[in-house]
C-alpha cells in the first residue's frame, strides 16, 4: 500500500570547491557550509560535453564531530541528505528561491590512481 508521504533524498559524489566555513545561524545549531561540484558527460550530437553542477551543502556541526573528519577544498566526498528550499523577497519585491542540500551522512572518498 502506498502512503501519502513522499521521499526527499539526495546522493551526491563530488569534489569540495572553496574552503568550508561555519555558519552561525540564529538557530541553536551551527552548520558547516561548502560547495560541492559534480561532473558528468552529456552526449550532444556526436560530441561528448562535460557538464559541472554546483551544489550548496549544509552539514550540521555535530555530524562533523561524529564522523571525526576534516573537510578541505579538493577532497572527493559522498554526501547523503535531503533538499531544503527557502524563499526570500529581494529589494525589487521579486521572490527568489535558495536550494541547498542538508547533509545527514558524509564520507571521505580516497581515490587511488590506477597504474597501467
Amino acid at each position: 500500500m502506498l502512503s501519502n508521504s513522499g521521499i526527499n533524498k539526495v546522493l551526491l559524489l563530488g569534489q569540495i570547491t572553496g574552503d568550508p566555513f561555519i555558519n552561525n545561524t540564529n538557530r541553536s545549531e551551527n552548520y558547516l557550509c561548502f560547495m560541492l561540484v559534480t561532473n558528468e558527460v552529456i552526449k550532444k550530437g556526436v560530441d561528448n560535453v562535460a557538464h559541472n553542477e554546483y551544489h550548496r551543502i549544509r552539514m550540521p556541526e555535530k555530524l562533523l564531530q561524529q564522523e571525526s573528519i576534516t573537510l578541505e577544498e579538493g577532497q572527493t566526498i559522498f554526501v547523503e541528505g535531503k533538499i531544503h528550499t527557502t524563499t526570500i523577497i529581494d529589494e525589487q519585491r521579486i521572490k527568489r528561491y535558495n536550494l541547498e542540500i542538508v547533509a545527514s551522512k558524509v564520507e571521505l572518498i580516497s581515490i587511488v590512481p590506477v597504474v597501467i
